[in-house]
């Protein structure tokens, strides 16, 4: 090999080094986690999830936005007089439908009553316009859709804002089972909602969807 021959491939071994001692003195910053998750994870242990809860409960200071899952489902009446003091922001629907995995709804509700009343009718619209991938599922979504826009007791959680006192209130009542803060630095409108469905016992698990659709 040549003089010059030589004297160009250490200088390019010297451009390499160069580049990944670059890379290795300022990294790529890894991008920060883009949602906040709030409830019971698959495969999750029921209990360990409600300890979980408490503990995010513990943790609040001055004020913060939580997860309430419901006991039982409930009607928007129910809701609004389950929740008195706190600032419901969000409303989760499913409709229960024995053996058969229906879609949940989140609809956004502005800070009155009213709005609360509203909601399953936006829910029951939301799913009148799903397709599905099959037609069990678009079937699942009309039922779902007429139960809601008949008012059904179909609302299995809630967003809500409130003090930390507001908040363990709520969680001492009997209609709320479980309740779980967000952390401090969370983001409400970008968080990932769970809630504990009133069919988990023991075990976070989905359950079958071999049933026939009314």
């Amino acid at each position: 090999m040549s003089a010059r021959a030589v004297g160009s491939a250490l200088a390019g071994i010297a451009v390499v080094a160069l580049v990944v001692g670059a890379g290795l003195l300022n990294p790529v910053p890894t991008p920060p986690v883009g949602t906040d998750s709030l409830g019971p994870d698959s495969g999750e242990l029921v209990s360990d999830y409600l300890d979980r809860a408490r503990e995010s409960l513990d943790a609040v200071e001055g004020s913060a936005w939580a997860l309430a899952s419901f006991a039982a489902p409930m009607t928007a009446d129910d809701v609004i007089a389950a929740t008195p003091g706190v600032r419901v922001s969000e409303v989760l629907f499913r409709v229960p439908l024995d053996r058969v995995q229906t879609p949940m709804v989140a609809i956004a509700v502005p800070d009155n009553n009213d709005a609360i009343r509203r909601a399953p009718g936006a829910a029951a619209t939301r799913l009148a316009a799903m397709t599905g991938v099959d037609e069990r599922q678009k079937r699942v979504a009309e039922v779902s859709s007429r139960l809601l826009s008949q008012g059904c007791a179909c609302a299995i959680g809630a967003v809500v804002h409130g003090t930390a006192q507001e908040l363990a209130t709520l969680a001492g009542t009997p209609s709320i089972r479980a309740l779980e803060a967000l952390p401090e630095d969370g983001t409400p409108w970008r968080a990932a909602v769970r809630p504990l469905l009133p069919e988990y016992v023991d075990v976070v698990r989905v359950g079958p969807d071999d049933g026939p659709v009314p």
